[in-house]
């Protein structure tokens, strides 16, 4: 299922350059960015629980990370209970729901057309946020963070990566301390992002 929400660009000249880049490129994003992406997923899956009530995916683009979600799954005989996936690009969710005729679980799953600084979902209702290598494509990265935030619950997994060339850590990790707990910061020289997993801390 696809929503589509108005307004998606907020009169931001960054945003639409962003909705044109990624409509583009949607055709072949998968063959471009599959192995680099499977990077990521394995650090930021690794001993992750997938029997979670819901799950949200800031940035989903064509479903890599569900598609390794449900590969997880099949191996390890677990289930999750809903995904909800996010994107600006109307184009990578097309692609993304081409693929879900080879999905048992595409009846736990929704697409969602979404700016990710103006999230449709009301607080403290995700268990756990995934965001891979697009927080830096936001105008504001910390309005970002605190949408992302706001519609977790308290004690929620916040995994998400951002490219090193974009990233000022300092000012992110300060940003951060009050509202998560990092658990560990990983940077490899393998790996063109930066990737943060940690909890988020409401209480």
């Amino acid at each position: 299922m696809v929503i589509s929400l108005d307004n998606l660009t907020s009169g931001t000249n960054k945003k639409s350059k962003i909705i044109s880049k990624y409509n583009s490129s949607s055709a072949f994003y998968d063959n471009r960015y599959r192995k680099i992406q499977e990077r990521k997923y394995q650090i930021i899956l690794n001993n992750y629980d997938l029997n979670e009530k819901f799950i949200l995916d800031l940035g989903c683009g064509t479903g890599l990370l569900f598609t390794y979600f449900i590969n997880l799954k099949n191996e390890q005989k677990d289930n999750f209970y809903f995904y909800v996936a996010i994107d600006i690009s109307w184009k990578m969710l097309l692609e993304f729901k081409s693929k879900l005729n080879k999905f048992k679980a595409k009846n736990k799953l929704s697409l969602v057309l979404s700016d990710i600084e103006n999230l449709p979902f009301r607080a403290n209702i995700f268990y756990s946020v995934f965001s891979l290598t697009s927080f830096q494509n936001l105008p504001n990265i910390n309005k970002g963070v605190k949408e992302s935030i706001r519609v977790s619950r308290d004690n929620a997994n916040f995994k998400f990566s951002i490219l090193k060339k974009k990233l000022n850590l300092e000012m992110l990790l300060d940003f951060l301390k009050p509202l998560t707990e990092v658990e560990k910061i990983v940077k490899r020289e393998d790996l063109e992002d930066i990737i943060n997993l940690g909890k988020i801390l409401k209480d």
